[in-house]
């Protein structure tokens, strides 16, 4: 795409164009080009090192040292702190993914002030900390984040994925936050979703951030495949199994749900324990049936 990044203009005449303007127009774009390098130079730079100094922040294990390097990073030692981790669509050209980084950590910056004393972009991640004097703003600072970013994407036409961590009072429990908020980042990437995602909101998925979709993918199938029939072409086994286990194994609510009598279920669930060579008062194989079952549902 094309990207003005900078504007020169010179006074003439209306008749008359000196050779020196000519000259200086001619030689702009090179000078304004260099200057843009220079700029993102220096702030590439400034995010290196304040991605290595949070980094051995959060590495830290000794109080003595967490003290000494959140006086570097601007950190109030007794604070409330929330880690959220910000991932720009990735774009073919990289200086306007940069301008782009470079931008949002700008208007952040400008937006948050006090309460984001850690900004800094990194590849195409924005890492931000928030801290506040009281639990209670959690919400607010929720609230304010999501109708910012909402607004960011939309005036630069630019998706973002948000994984944020739980809200933590001490300097020991950062790092704990932003493990979750990587790990809320990382389930957005699984799912290829965008917008915003707590790590609390994730739930039971949060077993399964780091599984690839291959895996995933193959254990439903180990459960549902043997229960598929040339002579059933309505899935009821299938269907049985997910309404038996969505109904809490009621047989009452089961049939009622899938409008058979109560002893054709009674067959159905008989069938399902032989093609799968369990028994549903396993409690092993019960709880591998609940999770196909939920993954089934909600992939």
């Amino acid at each position: 795409m094309d990207l003005c990044i900078g504007l020169i203009i010179v006074e003439s005449d209306e008749h008359e164009f000196p050779p020196l303007s000519k000259m200086i127009i001619e030689q702009s774009s090179s000078v304004i080009a260099l200057e843009l390098i220079k700029k993102q130079a220096l702030a590439d730079s400034f995010y290196k090192k304040a991605n290595d100094l949070f980094h051995d922040f959060l590495c830290c294990k000794e109080n003595e040292l967490l003290r000494k390097k959140n006086v570097e990073l601007g950190i109030h030692q007794h604070s409330f702190f929330l880690s959220a981790l910000i991932q720009l669509q990735p774009l073919a050209d990289m200086q306007v993914m940069n301008l782009k980084m470079h931008r949002l950590v700008s208007d952040i910056k400008k937006k948050f002030q006090q309460q984001a004393p850690v900004v800094f972009g990194f590849n195409n991640k924005v890492t931000v900390l928030f801290q506040f004097e009281e639990a209670t703003i959690q919400t607010y600072i929720v609230n304010q984040i999501q109708y910012f970013i909402t607004n960011w994407s939309d005036s630069n036409h630019h998706f973002l994925r948000i994984g944020m961590g739980t809200c933590y009072s001490g300097l020991e429990r950062i790092a704990k936050s932003y493990s979750e908020a990587d790990k809320a980042l990382s389930y957005l990437n699984s799912k290829q979703k965008d917008g915003i995602m707590q790590y609390q909101d994730i739930g039971i998925n949060r077993l399964f951030i780091h599984q690839s979709q291959e895996e995933i993918i193959s254990f439903i199938d180990e459960v549902f495949h043997p229960l598929k029939s040339d002579h059933d072409k309505n899935n009821d086994l299938e269907k049985t199994l997910l309404v038996y286990m969505e109904t809490n194994r009621s047989p009452a609510q089961t049939s009622k749900t899938l409008h058979i009598h109560v002893n054709t279920l009674y067959q159905r669930l008989k069938k399902i324990e032989e093609k799968l060579g369990i028994s549903f008062s396993n409690t092993e194989h019960l709880l591998k049936l609940q999770l196909a079952c939920y993954l089934r549902k909600s992939n």
